[in-house]
């Protein structure tokens, strides 16, 4: 199989080839060829017993330069493992831009690379850019390893690594990956110098962690539960308690006399409650007082009126709308108020006012209902 690692420079594509392909191979006893520059005595350190298991190319001079895997004679190790039966040896070719170039590859290496199954070899092809590789050899690769930097997560202690299935194939998975450095000795990734090089952070650049919208949404996701937790365990009654326990309304009702009366009317405080529980809770209190008269407890409206003066007398015809909390229930004429001892008198044509048993109830005008938040209890509260 061939893979392939890509990665800008310090992305964190050394680390990953050697944590997680070269040590699982010494640990299979698989045979290591490559140009990493690997530590020897540290892998031993970390499998012992597997340093002849590693070998490892380098730049050499014939006349000029001869980089390692250049040429189709640095492939084909006949090595086989001694108990898996036909497994080769692990290549992996560090830059691999610079033996494989994009011009220039010998044919005969590509060719070796389409059969390298035969021999039961493993390639992983590690650069920066995959475009600049030979295209034969790159169309084989099956695995695509990106590896990138953690700079804008804030931290220098992680890289990202995703996998994708072949260059162009979907992504598979990702992970953020932290360094561990028990693992740093294995390798050395700054070949041109001897000491750990130390990069240079731009001081500008925030991690996303510290931005308003995380935080925001940290904030959120601890104080949004809690919030929840008391909006919906709060004591019902203690809620109910919170609203206005007395509100009283002042109806004024202007008579045909010319008398005003003025009634102060409350909440409806057993509107809701069973009669049963009602009368326990009112034991010692007064019964309510009888209706006033047969239709009490509606609002009336004036639905329609005929009114004429006839030699033989007045003719006078309608219909009252009778409502509760806002809706006509029903309509009754004039001639069936009058027989439940109801007294109509005309006052205009959009306007009548209504006595009962010599009480005089107000005015009935014509109006359309409105729905009130408590039902009527009297005809004062009429269309006027």
């Amino acid at each position: 199989m061939i893979n392939l690692m890509l990665g800008a420079p310090g992305g964190g594509k050394s680390y990953e080839s050697v944590v997680y392909h070269v040590l699982p191979a010494l640990n299979r006893g698989r045979k290591i060829i490559t140009n990493l520059p690997l530590n020897l005595d540290a892998l031993e350190a970390f499998c012992p017993g597997t340093r002849h298991l590693v070998e490892i190319r380098t730049e050499k001079f014939d006349g000029g330069l001869i980089r390692p895997f250049s040429r189709v004679e640095h492939f084909g190790d006949d090595w086989r493992h001694e108990t898996e039966g036909n497994v080769g040896p692990l290549y992996l070719i560090d830059e691999c831009h610079l033996a494989l170039p994009l011009r220039g590859t010998d044919i005969a290496i590509e060719e070796w690379f389409s059969l390298h199954r035969h021999e039961g070899a493993d390639v992983l092809l590690i650069t920066q850019s995959y475009g600049k590789i030979n295209k034969a050899i790159r169309d084989l690769v099956q695995m695509v390893y990106l590896c990138r930097k953690a700079t804008m997560l804030g931290s220098n202690s992680h890289y990202i690594r995703k996998v994708k299935d072949g260059l162009r194939g979907a992504e598979v998975n990702s992970a953020i990956r932290k360094y561990e450095k028990r693992y740093f000795p294995l390798y050395r990734s700054h070949t041109k110098s001897s000491s750990a090089v130390e990069e240079f952070e731009a001081s500008d650049v925030r991690s996303i962690w510290s931005g308003w919208h995380f935080r925001g949404a940290v904030l959120c996701l601890l104080v949004g539960p809690l919030w929840l937790f008391w909006l919906y365990s709060g004591d019902s009654e203690a809620k109910v308690a919170k609203q206005p326990e007395n509100v009283s309304t002042t109806v004024t009702v202007e008579h045909v006399d010319g008398t005003v009366e003025t009634t102060t009317t409350g909440p409806d405080l057993h509107a809701d409650v069973p009669a049963e529980e009602s009368h326990e809770q009112g034991q010692g209190s007064e019964p309510p007082p009888p209706p006033s008269h047969p239709f009490s407890g509606y609002t009336f409206f004036l639905s329609a009126q005929m009114y004429t003066k006839r030699e033989s007398g007045e003719y006078h015809k309608g219909y009252v709308a009778l409502a509760q909390n806002g809706v006509v229930v029903r309509q009754i004429p004039f001639d069936d108020l009058r027989e439940a001892g109801y007294v109509i008198t005309y006052r205009s044509p959009s306007v009548i006012s209504v006595t009962f048993d010599g009480k005089d109830l107000g005015y009935v005008v014509s109006a359309l209902p409105q729905i009130s938040m408590t039902p009527a209890n009297q005809i004062g509260k009429t269309g006027g």
